[in-house]
């Protein structure tokens, strides 16, 4: 990346929908934090730790607690709305001349493909604002609505509760992940008023201000609906778990040589070291910072976490934690 980036994960929100004390974004896929997620793949775009601003709230202890990386915090007072906690995240921007490449911090679906397709498009058509869109062709979720003119170019984003009728029938949605010229955006946050029904500062009306004073903004289709899609309540996280799940018990069995029976009753959470020729029988539970040893027999009905299991070992109806 030749012109410097900069990120800034909004993480502040609470967590209503969770039905839960914790905030949403330390909460566990796979027995890694959601947060966590997202600042990999960050880095892996290649955006450094410390060019890295994390926006927390009242969870900011929590937050800070689950991160291991030496990204910079912000703090957003009063819980106003995502254009507010952008906001909050100016202290370390102040002299930086740049693209901030803007994330929601409940998504751990966004890949650095996803990031790096959008740098590559924002910088190719010279745009002052690019954001991440997805088109849902049925069960479009409740996310703000794109509104293209007729060059193809963003005018507008309606939120789903402002939105018309007529607006909510449009497929395709706002994923609430933004390429910003900082130098021409930021200033213009201010002009962002909380005249909608949940009487916050949207940043998506950002898009409608940058048309007026003469900028274009373009999206970037994702080329997986699940990029646009937060965890914000238990099912979602029950199904984020299941979808990671079954992506990592497949690349298990093709590339480290590992027979797995049943594998809808298996869970293999992250940082998990397995030795080939092992078989993991039904209804088995490993945990991470597990180490099991090649040709070993695991389950079925086993629980294992924080244990290292030798070469040949059998282990089955028990559970053990390290």
């Amino acid at each position: 990346m030749n012109k410097g980036v900069k990120a800034v994960v909004l993480a502040a929100g609470k967590s209503k929908r969770m039905k839960s004390d914790k905030s949403k974004v330390v909460h566990k896929i796979l027995g890694k934090e959601i947060i966590n997620y997202i600042l990999d793949s960050l880095v892996k775009t290649g955006i450094n730790d410390n060019d890295i601003i994390v926006v927390v709230g009242e969870n900011r202890e929590e937050v800070m607690s689950v991160i291991n990386r030496n990204v910079n915090f912000a703090v957003q007072k009063q819980q106003l709305g995502t254009a507010d906690a952008l906001m909050a995240a100016d202290e370390y921007l102040e002299e930086f001349n740049g693209d901030v490449l803007v994330t929601v911090g409940d998504n751990p679906y966004i890949t650095s493909d996803e990031f790096l397709n959008m740098l590559k498009y924002h910088r190719a058509e010279n745009l002052k604002c690019t954001l991440l869109s997805s088109i849902f062709p049925n069960n479009t979720p409740p996310y703000g609505r794109i509104i293209r003119d007729e060059n193809n170019l963003v005018t507008e984003i309606i939120e789903a509760p402002d939105a018309s009728d007529e607006q909510l029938k449009i497929r395709e949605v706002n994923a609430g992940i933004y390429l910003f010229d900082y130098r021409i955006v930021f200033p213009l946050l201010r002009k962002i008023g909380s005249e909608n029904k949940k009487g916050e500062f949207y940043l998506t009306d950002i898009v409608s201000i940058l048309k007026d004073e003469g900028f274009s903004c373009g999206a970037v289709i994702a080329e997986n609906n699940y990029s646009a899609i937060g965890i914000n309540n238990r099912w979602e996280l029950a199904e984020a778990q299941r979808k990671f799940n079954e992506d990592n018990l497949m690349s298990l069995a093709l590339e480290s040589g590992i027979t797995i029976l049943q594998p809808e009753t298996v869970t293999i959470e992250k940082n998990v070291k397995i030795g080939k020729d092992t078989t993991i029988f039904p209804s088995t539970y490993i945990g991470s910072g597990t180490s099991i040893g090649k040709n070993c027999k695991i389950g079925p009905f086993s629980y294992l976490r924080n244990v290292n299991v030798e070469d040949n070992e059998e282990i089955s109806y028990k559970k053990i934690t390290g």
